[in-house]
């Protein structure tokens, strides 16, 4: 192809990614309320379990205030004879439940600014419609390239490209699943929120969740990476095998510092990470051992 040819065949594969994005976007614009409740699932599980905690402290220990005002409305209807028992416990309960709705809570996201909520719906409808026109996008991606690759270079991208994409989706739906949740208790809970009481922004909130998607997607991509490497003969199984200790202590304190300070917490991060280097390993020694059957037959 001359190189006119190329810029009309690149204009018209983009002309069909484009055409397959804003078909996605239109139809995620149409459920955008949907799509930001479903991003906001692990701030609304945090809160409510940060709020519990809140709660379960409060009435171990409520302000002295409040127990001297309800024990002096409590004597004062007792003191009247013309207030029967029926109505005294609906006091009691009132004021009980009046003194819990006073505890100390973290409320919902927030929209600070004329424009923070409106990117907030555009962000998550951008994501989604990026999330749904891919494949499209990628292949039209492909065409392109592939047409300039040997056929030795277009079969290693056709092998490796599917496992990448099945990788980074499956580091998605676990930072989504576990790591997200965990991690924004963290944020939210920590230090003394009786004192600090976080107000949390939608913007802020999206931003830090979208970076640990990423963070997990690009992490699961290690045992392809590690294979990719043993592969090419720059890296092999046995190198892996010495650093295990050195890796296994790095994961322990990554999983140590963005999670809860709780053992269960710390092992649904390190272990998922653990067994990636496992399989790693196991894959890069097969790899090698195919690339030395290779040299001897060469």
């Amino acid at each position: 192809m001359t190189f006119g040819e190329h810029l009309e065949e690149l204009r018209g594969r983009l002309m069909k990614g484009v055409l397959a994005f804003a078909v996605a976007f239109a139809a995620a614009f149409a459920f955008q309320d949907q799509l930001l409740r479903f991003f906001q699932r692990p701030y609304e599980a945090a809160r409510a379990s940060v709020n519990a905690e809140l709660l379960g402290r409060w009435k171990e220990r409520p302000p002295a205030e409040w127990e001297q005002a309800v024990s002096a409305l409590l004597d004062l209807l007792t003191a009247k004879a013309v207030v029967a028992e029926p109505e005294l416990v609906r006091v009691r309960q009132l004021v009980e439940r009046e003194t819990l709705e006073a505890a100390p809570k973290l409320g919902p996201l927030q929209s600070i600014g004329m424009l923070e909520g409106f990117n907030a719906y555009m962000l998550v409808c951008l994501i989604a419609a990026g999330v749904v026109s891919a494949p499209i996008l990628l292949w039209q991606l492909w065409r392109f390239v592939a047409e300039g690759l040997y056929d030795t270079e277009q079969r290693l991208v056709l092998k490796v490209l599917p496992v990448s994409l099945l990788l980074f989706f499956v580091g998605v739906s676990f930072g989504y699943g576990v790591m997200a949740e965990m991690s924004v208790r963290f944020l939210i809970g920590y230090g003394d929120i009786e004192m600090l009481r976080p107000q949390v922004s939608i913007g802020s909130y999206l931003g830090i969740l979208l970076l640990l998607l990423v963070v997990m997607g690009l992490t699961f991509q290690i045992p392809l990476v590690m294979t990719v490497l043993a592969a090419t003969g720059l890296v092999g199984a046995d190198f892996y095998r010495g650093k295990r200790r050195h890796f296994v202590l790095v994961i322990v304190i990554v999983a140590a510092i963005i999670t809860p300070p709780d053992y269960v917490s710390q092992m649904l991060v390190a272990g998922p990470m653990w067994l990636l280097f496992e399989i790693g390993v196991g894959l890069a020694a097969s790899a090698g051992k195919r690339r030395a059957a290779r040299g001897a037959d060469a």
